[in-house]
C-alpha cells in the first residue's frame, strides 16, 4: 500500500507451472528441516531471471489465505485444525487442484488523500456486495467503531474468475458496491488501482503508485455533475419527506406539484473546500441546474427509478447510476457511486442562522466547534454580516446574520462543542440587549 522505490523496474517473471512445482518443493524442504508440523506459509524473493530466494517462513496462515481458498477450493483453517489434532490431512498434493484466477483487496480504514494515514471514528453505515462467487471477510458493521488501538483493515473482498481479468474485473464492481460512511476508506483508490494500465497488464511492482499517480500520491476527483445531480436529489426527497412529516395530510399523489409549474429548491454543499450550488425542480423527473465555479450552469435530467434501504437507482441521460446513500440528521449526506466516495453538507443554513427570516436566531447549522463568535453583546450587526465561525468536516464555515439588527442575547461560548441547531445568539431589531435577570 505504501510507496516504495526499486533499483531496477522491468515487468515480473510469470508464474509457471514449472516455477509453482520448485517453490512449494522447497517451501516443503524448509519445514522439514526445522521438523515443523502443521500451517505455514513460506514467503521468496523472485528475480527477473526467474530464481528465487528464500526470504522467511510465517508459522500460520496469513491474511490472503482466502485467495488460496478460492482457486483450490480447500477449507485451510479445517486443514490447519486437523493437523494440530494429530489427524492425517486426508489428502496428497496431487489432490489439490488450481481452478481461475483469485484476487484480494483490503478494505483499510485510512485516508489515501493523506498519504494513507489511518481514519478512526463511528461507522455510520456499512455494506457489503452481493455477488456470485463473491466472499467478504468483514471485521465491522453498521453503529460499530473504528478504534485507533488495532490495524486498520476493516474488511477483505475475494473475487474469483476464470482468468485473472474476470477476477479483476469484479473485484472492481464489488468495491463499487461497498460503502462504508464514517472513517475514511481507501475504496476509491482500490478502484482506482485495479484500473490502471500497469495493474491491468500484470506488471505492477512495488515501485506502482509511484509509477501510476507519481511522487504527489493518489487524490481523489471532485464528485462530477452526474454525482452531485443525484445528491441533489437525495436532499431534496429527504427534505420533502420532512416537510410531509410535519404537514397535515398531504396525500403522496400531490408531492412535487404545484398550481405555478414544477417547484425548485436550491442547495448550497461543500465538499473537501469546494462548494456546489444545484437547483433540483421537482416532477416526473428532477432538473437538476449545477452551476460551475465560473458561473456556467449545467442541466442534467435524472430519475429516481428504485429507493430502498440505503442504495438507490438513478436514470441519467438513458444510463443507470447505482449508489449507495445514508443521511444524517444534521443535514449531512453520503453518496458512494461506483467509483466516487464522497460527503456533503447542505449549507444552505450557513448564511441564514435559522428557516424564519426574521426571527434572529443564529444556530448551528450542524456538529462542530464554534471557533470564534465575531461579535458583543449590544453590538449592532447588518445583514449578511460574519457572526460566527464553526469548524466542522474539516473546514471552517462562516455563520452570517441574516437580519439587521442588535446582539441581544450570546448563548454559546468560543472553542467549545455545539450540536446542530443549538442557539449560538440572538439578533433583536430595535432592542436593548439583555444585561441580567429581566424583571
Amino acid at each position: 500500500r505504501r510507496h516504495q522505490k526499486v533499483i531496477e523496474e522491468a515487468p515480473c517473471p510469470v508464474m509457471t507451472p514449472d516455477l509453482r512445482v520448485r517453490m512449494g518443493q522447497a517451501a516443503v524442504e524448509a519445514a522439514r528441516a526445522v521438523d515443523y508440523r502443521g500451517a505455514g506459509t513460506v514467503e521468496f524473493l523472485l528475480d527477473l531471471s526467474g530464481e528465487f530466494y528464500f526470504l522467511e517462513m510465517n508459522t500460520r496462515l496469513q491474511v490472503e489465505h482466502p485467495v488460496t481458498e478460492a482457486v483450490t477450493g480447500l477449507d485451510l483453517v479445517a486443514l490447519q485444525l486437523r493437523v494440530a489434532a494429530g489427524q492425517p490431512l486426508g489428502l496428497g498434493q496431487d489432490d489439490v487442484r488450481l481452478t481461475g484466477h483469485a484476487i484480494e483487496v483490503r478494505l483499510y480504514a485510512e485516508d489515501p488523500d493523506r498519504d494513507f494515514l489511518p481514519s478512526t471514528g463511528l461507522v455510520k453505515l456499512f455494506r457489503s456486495p452481493e455477488m456470485p462467487n463473491l466472499r467478504v471477510d468483514a471485521g465491522v458493521e453498521s453503529g460499530g467503531e473504528v478504534s485507533p488501538y488495532y490495524d486498520p483493515m476493516v474488511a477483505k473482498i475475494i473475487t474469483h474468475g476464470a482468468d485473472r481479468e474476470e477476477a479483476r474485473r469484479k473485484a472492481v464492481q464489488a468495491l463499487g458496491e461497498t460503502a462504508m460512511f464514517g472513517p475514511n476508506t481507501n475504496r476509491d483508490f482500490l478502484i482506482d488501482a485495479l484500473q490502471q494500465p500497469e495493474f491491468t497488464r500484470g506488471e505492477a511492482t512495488t515501485a506502482f503508485i509511484g509509477n501510476a499517480y507519481g511522487d504527489a500520491g493518489f487524490a481523489s476527483p471532485p464528485p462530477g455533475a452526474k454525482a452531485l445531480a443525484c445528491a441533489a436529489v437525495v436532499l431534496f426527497r429527504a427534505k420533502r419527506a420532512d416537510a410531509q412529516m410535519q404537514a397535515l395530510d398531504v396525500q403522496d399523489e400531490l408531492l412535487d406539484w404545484s398550481s405555478d409549474g414544477a417547484r425548485q429548491s436550491v442547495f448550497v454543499t461543500a465538499e473537501n473546500g469546494a462548494t456546489h450550488t444545484v437547483i433540483a425542480r421537482g416532477g416526473d423527473r428532477y432538473q437538476v441546474l449545477h452551476q460551475l465555479a465560473g458561473g456556467e450552469v449545467e442541466s442534467v435530467s435524472v430519475g429516481l427509478l428504485r429507493s430502498a434501504q440505503n442504495t438507490a437507482v438513478f436514470e441519467i441521460d438513458g444510463s443507470r447510476l447505482h449508489a449507495v446513500i445514508h443521511v444524517d440528521a444534521d443535514k449531512v449526506l453520503h453518496i458512494a457511486t461506483p467509483s466516487r466516495t464522497f460527503t456533503l453538507w447542505d449549507r444552505g443554513g450557513l448564511a441564514s442562522g435559522d428557516d424564519k427570516g426574521d426571527s434572529g436566531r443564529v444556530v448551528a447549522p450542524m456538529h462542530g466547534k464554534l471557533i470564534s463568535i465575531d461579535v458583543e453583546l449590544g453590538q449592532t450587526v447588518n445583514k449578511g454580516q460574519r457572526v460566527a465561525v464553526l469548524e466542522a468536516m474539516k473546514m471552517q464555515h462562516e455563520i452570517k446574520a441574516q437580519m439587521d439588527g442588535t446582539v441581544g442575547e450570546i448563548a454559546a461560548r468560543s472553542e467549545t462543542q455545539i450540536a446542530a441547531d443549538d442557539l449560538i445568539m440572538q439578533l433583536e431589531p430595535g432592542r436593548e440587549p439583555k444585561t441580567g435577570t429581566d424583571l
